[in-house]
C-alpha cells in the first residue's frame, strides 16, 4: 500500500510489483487486490526466504491469479544477502521452478541476476520451459565464487545462445535512494553486448523492449 502511494505520485516513472508471502492464507486474494485495486503489474518473490517448497501445490491459487491477469512473476533464486547471508535453502536452486513453470505455461517467470550462481540449472530450466526469462540485474559479483572463470560478457553469450534476445531482460538492481539508478551496470552490459556483435534489433529487445512487453507499458 505504501508503494502504491509512491506510484500514485509518480505514475509515469514507477511500476509496482506485489511482494508478499506466497504461502500466506490470503496470498492469492492479496495478489489480486494488488493488481486490480493498486494497479501493480507483477509479483516478486525471494525463493530462499520462503518457508515451504516453492512448488508446493498450496500456492497453486497464486499462480492462477498470475495466469488470469497475465502478469510476470520475478523470483530470486541463489544466494541471498551479502557475505554471511543465505547460501543454502530448499528453494535456492532455480530448477525448483520446473514443475510450476510447466504447469502454468502462459505465466512469464523471470529469474534475476543470470541465475545468481546456478548457471547450469538456470540454462537448463530455460531450455525446458519457454515461459522462463532471465534478467541481467546487479553487479553479478557471484561470478567470483564460481569454480570456472566467468564474466558478465560470457553470461550474455551463453544465454543468447540458449534463449535468444527475446527472453533476456536488462535490469540494474538499483535499490534505494539516494543511490538511484546504477548507470554503470547499463554501460558495462551495453559494452559487453556490442563486443559480442549483438544486433541493434536484439539490443532494443534486451534493453527495454522485452520489459515493456511483459509489463504492458503501452497499455
Amino acid at each position: 500500500d505504501n508503494l502504491a502511494r509512491v506510484i500514485a505520485r509518480h505514475p509515469t516513472r514507477f511500476v509496482g510489483f506485489a511482494h508478499h508471502n506466497l504461502f500466506a492464507d490470503n496470498a492469492a486474494e492479496e495478489l489480486e487486490r494488488a493488481i486490480t485495486q493498486l494497479g501493480f503489474r507483477g509479483y516478486k518473490l525471494l525463493a530462499p526466504a520462503l518457508a515451504q517448497p516453492i512448488e508446493d501445490k498450496s500456492a497453486w491459487l497464486v499462480w492462477e491469479v498470475a495466469e488470469k491477469y497475465d502478469i510476470p512473476v520475478l523470483i530470486h533464486f541463489g544466494v541471498l544477502g551479502s557475505g554471511g547471508g543465505v547460501a543454502w535453502h530448499e528453494n535456492i536452486n532455480p530448477f525448483k521452478l520446473h514443475d510450476v513453470a510447466r504447469a502454468f505455461p502462459t505465466v512469464k517467470f523471470v529469474v534475476p541476476h543470470f541465475g545468481c550462481g546456478w548457471l547450469r540449472e538456470t540454462l537448463q530450466l530455460c531450455w525446458s520451459c519457454a515461459n522462463v526469462c532471465v534478467d541481467t540485474s546487479g553487479s553479478n559479483q557471484w561470478v567470483r565464487w564460481m569454480p570456472e572463470e566467468l564474466t558478465t560478457k560470457m553470461l550474455f553469450r551463453k544465454y543468447l545462445e540458449t534463449i535468444g534476445p527475446e527472453r533476456l531482460i536488462f535490469a540494474t538492481d538499483s535499490s534505494w535512494f539516494p543511490r538511484g539508478f546504477s548507470i554503470r551496470y547499463l554501460q558495462d552490459q551495453l559494452r559487453d553486448c556490442r563486443e559480442l556483435n549483438v544486433s541493434p534489433d536484439a539490443l532494443a529487445k534486451i534493453f527495454g523492449g522485452n520489459a515493456a512487453r511483459l509489463l504492458r507499458l503501452d497499455s
